[in-house]
């Protein structure tokens, strides 16, 4: 009966242990600073605008042929693709450079 406490009691323990461990990496990549103010170069814009150019057309292509083939009401396919410029729009005022986020994502907490 004694061992059987002993050994529930060295596993809690060993629990907490790793458990707070895992808490404090935690802590430590949500403390890592996002660089500072980064611009891009006017060329490095300009490729950036005709990547992200070519990313807009087929993903409107694409709603088309959701629109087109039934999955999407006209009116909704529509509003999606007003809505994928405006984002393109507000992107191109921004420079290409996407605003840091004040909380970590999903990738960041695996990492």
């Amino acid at each position: 009966m004694k061992k059987v406490k002993v050994n529930i009691i060295g596993m809690l323990i060993a629990a907490a242990v790793i458990s707070l461990t895992g808490t404090a990496e935690a802590g430590e990549k949500q403390n890592q600073q996002p660089p500072a103010n980064v611009t891009l170069t006017e060329q490095q814009k300009k490729e950036i605008e005709q990547l992200e150019a070519d990313i807009l057309k087929k993903r409107k292509d694409v709603i088309s042929k959701y629109v087109e083939y039934g999955v999407l009401p006209k009116e909704r396919g529509d509003h999606i693709k007003n809505h994928m410029v405006k984002h393109f729009e507000m992107m191109k005022q921004n420079g290409f450079v996407p605003k840091p986020h004040p909380h970590p994502h999903k990738f960041e907490k695996r990492h």
